[in-house]
């Protein structure tokens, strides 16, 4: 009597292995993008060409490697160990990337948000700083900003998207408040360039962990009739749009202050 062994089919384990090398690839461009531009290795258009075409990558090996092990079964899992944990790691990536974008979705594309629009908190020792690392955002806040050759109004763009970006009243005297502004600034990880007390003035700057943009904030705290009120700028030095980081910022040092404040 004759028996036939099927032999399995040699596609699915292939598949793994091609999603194991595109998985590789995806991992160097993503090491590489950010760090290379925080070196100034990269200019900015390629490193972020770098780190989307990563990202994008990280979506075609989990596709491609998620057909290939269900399709060979066991073996399959047995043979591409190697491949299984790339494909894990690119599941993962991927959903924290969707997680990024989603955040990032809905936001404006404005790259400056303040809690007074009619009077936004200066930068003075940012200024010099800005200017040395070649920001292409002007310091001065702007108004009009044209994308695309059609001209947006930032303030009723920030007005519409972030309604609760509003100055935070404390009970505090203005020097009190002063100190109160530095921690919280300090308690957010910034790096602090001045303290004015005498001209209610705090400025810092915040650096994202990836690709090491700069931001700008700037609080002004004065005299209130019930103590102290406080103004927050946060600017982005380069970017059109910043989805949504400075509206972030801002509502989290307020709730910060706030809490400092309450202690």
């Amino acid at each position: 009597m004759n028996t036939t062994v099927r032999e399995r089919p040699r596609w699915p384990g292939k598949m793994a292995r091609l999603a194991f090398f595109v998985g590789i690839l995806a991992i160097v461009l993503l090491v590489i993008a950010g760090p290379a531009y925080r070196l100034r290795l990269l200019p900015l258009i390629p490193a972020l060409l770098g780190a989307a075409i990563g990202f994008l990558l990280f979506v075609v090996t989990f596709i491609v490697g998620a057909i290939g092990l269900l399709a060979g079964g066991r073996q399959a899992f047995a043979r591409s160990r190697a491949a299984v944990g790339v494909i894990a790691l690119s599941l993962v990536i991927t959903i924290v990337a969707g997680f990024w974008i989603s955040r990032g979705r809905g936001a404006p594309p404005i790259h400056d948000v303040t809690t007074d629009l009619n009077d936004p908190p200066v930068f003075k020792d940012a200024v010099p700083l800005r200017s040395a690392s070649g920001a292409v955002n002007p310091v001065e806040y702007q108004r009009i900003q044209t994308i695309m050759g059609n001209k947006l109004n930032v303030p009723d763009a920030q007005r519409s998207a972030y309604p609760d970006i509003q100055p935070l009243v404390l009970r505090q005297p203005p020097a009190r408040t002063v100190q109160l502004a530095q921690q919280a600034a300090k308690d957010m990880g910034w790096d602090i360039l001045a303290v004015v007390p005498s001209e209610g003035r705090v400025e810092a700057t915040d650096t994202t962990w990836y690709f090491g943009f700069k931001d700008d904030v700037a609080v002004r705290v004065q005299p209130d009739s019930t103590g102290s009120r406080v103004d927050v700028r946060s600017e982005s030095r380069v970017g059109g749009g910043d989805t949504g980081t400075n509206a972030r910022r801002v509502r989290a040092y307020l709730a910060r202050l706030h809490d400092l404040a309450g202690k």
